[in-house]
Order: structure tokens, then C-alpha cells, then sequence
């Protein structure tokens, strides 16, 4: 059973919540500024939150038809009938509660602009695919650029020092236009199945050829945004770190055109390929924030 709610939790997908909340870390560090203690708690929120929307999101798939035994779902628990609709959701909502309180002395601390920010990530987690289903809308690759991207990074850091700064929003967009990219990649695979299902995402919305260089544009804007920013003396040169990534990025690009081209195995794989590279670039981007601090 332990390992039916792993795989239904798919805590492999949680680093797209532990980078944007070490990011906004990093940068209260960069600053002169860290309390060990609430970004674990920071931390625990997060991903709270996320393991929460990733079971509702596989409840939300079942209700409405788009996972099926055809369509070789992630999570398969519902469609083999291993576990119940009822419990996923129970224990999705379970983990949004959980989230809540243990935020509740981030609110204490840091007052109102944490609570509204929990309400939305907690809201924007279950109505994803529940609910107002806003991903069948074609809203959910845009909408997790702005939750798991500025809303997160600006969060953790104000958690950390209890003020605003726009650098914080700024440091996100790289980060941001990453994790669309999962979430596109994930549309992506899916066109046939969403079709049949008769959802909407916005890679059924752009068609199958615009879909392509839209991933490609994101892939890109992760890069270019991040070198503005050290153009602009926002952040420090060594933030460029991640510029060792581009020789990978071009080459998940070229699977994307691959994918397109109608080579399944590389569609297939372009989402895990995404998540790795998100990781690997956030983590290179933390990582030049806390060294930077030592120099």
C-alpha cells in the first residue's frame, strides 16, 4: 500500500516546488538574510501544496475520462482500480489542510501577504483539474508559470525577510518559463488522448506544429531572461551558471523537434527530460546565489 500512494504522490516531480522556494531562499541568503527553521517550513508548505494538487489532479484525470487504460496515465491507481476516487481526493484535500496549518505560523510571523498567497496556491492546486478544471481550459501551462514560478519565489523570500523586493519576482522567470515547459511537454504527449477526451489544453488549443516552437520559445526565454538580468546588474555574474546548461538545452530542444516530426519515443520522454533539466538549471542558479555570497 505504501508504495500505491508513492507512486500516486509522485514525490519525483516535487522538485519543480523545492527549487522556486530554495531560489527565493538563496536570494534572502545572498542578502544577508536566512532562518534555517521557516524555510523548512517553507519547504513543507510547498510541497504540501504540490502533493496535494498532484493527487487531485489524478482524481480530476479519472472524473473527467482523460485517464483511461489507453492513455497509459502517470498515476494508473484509479483506471486499475486499486484505489478509490474518494480516497485520492480525501488524502489530496488531507495534504491542502496539512499545508494550512503548518502555514499558519508563517502567517503569524509574516502576516496577510503569506495567507493570501497560500489561499491561491491551495485554490490554483485543486481547481486545476477539479473543480474549475482551468488546465481543460488551456490555462494550466500558463498558470503554473505564475504559482510555481513568481508566486513561489517572491513567497519564500518573504518568508526570510519579511519585506518585498521585484528581484524576487525577476529570478523567477527563468525558473517559471521552465516549468511551463513540463507542463507543456505534458500536453504535448497527451494531444490525442485530451482530444478524445474532449478537453482543451493549450497545445490542443496553439495545434500540434505552433506547439513546438512555443516549446522551444520557453526553453530559450529561461536563458535569455537570465542573462538580462545580469545585463541589467540585477544579479551578479556568476548568476550566468546555468549558461553551462546550454549545450543539454539544445539538445532536449532538438528532441522536441524530433517529437514533432512524429518519433513517439522522444515524445514520450520530452516531459521527464524537461522536469531533469528544470532541476539541474534551478539547482545551478541556487547554487551561484549561495557561492556568490562568499565572495
Amino acid at each position: 500500500m505504501l508504495k500505491t500512494w508513492f507512486i500516486a504522490l509522485r514525490p519525483w516531480s516535487f522538485t519543480a516546488s523545492i527549487i522556486p522556494v530554495s531560489l527565493g531562499a538563496a536570494l534572502a541568503w545572498n542578502q544577508g538574510c536566512f532562518h534555517p527553521f521557516l524555510f523548512i517550513l517553507t519547504l513543507i508548505g510547498g510541497i504540501s501544496i504540490h502533493a496535494g494538487t498532484n493527487l487531485i489532479n489524478t482524481y480530476g484525470d479519472f472524473i473527467s475520462g482523460v485517464d483511461t487504460i489507453d492513455s497509459a496515465p502517470t498515476c494508473p491507481q484509479l483506471v486499475k482500480n486499486i484505489l478509490k476516487p474518494r480516497q485520492v481526493k480525501g488524502v489530496g484535500i488531507g495534504f491542502f489542510v496539512f499545508a494550512f496549518v503548518t502555514g499558519m505560523y508563517l502567517v503569524a510571523l509574516r502576516g496577510w501577504p503569506i495567507l493570501i498567497l497560500g489561499l491561491i496556491g491551495i485554490f490554483g492546486g485543486y481547481n486545476y483539474t477539479a473543480g474549475l478544471a482551468y488546465k481543460y481550459k488551456g490555462l494550466g501551462s500558463i498558470s503554473v508559470f505564475f504559482l510555481m514560478g513568481p508566486m513561489m519565489v517572491w513567497g519564500s523570500y518573504y518568508v526570510q525577510t519579511g519585506i518585498h523586493d521585484w528581484l524576487a519576482i525577476w529570478i523567477a522567470l527563468p525558473v517559471g518559463f521552465l516549468v511551463s515547459c513540463i507542463l507543456h511537454a505534458n500536453d504535448l504527449r497527451d494531444i490525442e488522448y485530451d482530444k478524445e477526451a474532449g478537453i482543451k489544453t493549450l497545445a490542443i488549443f496553439l495545434g500540434e506544429d505552433p506547439s513546438i516552437p512555443l516549446y522551444y520559445a520557453l526553453n530559450t526565454s529561461a536563458f535569455v531572461s537570465l542573462v538580462l538580468l545580469v545585463l541589467a546588474a540585477y544579479l551578479p555574474l556568476l548568476a550566468l551558471l546555468p549558461l553551462l546548461l546550454v549545450p543539454q538545452g539544445w539538445q532536449i530542444m532538438q528532441n522536441a523537434k524530433e517529437a514533432g516530426r512524429g518519433n513517439r519515443e522522444k515524445l514520450s520522454l520530452l516531459e521527464a527530460g524537461s522536469a531533469r533539466f528544470h532541476f539541474k538549471f534551478g539547482l545551478l542558479f541556487v547554487t551561484a546565489l549561495l557561492i556568490n555570497l562568499a565572495f
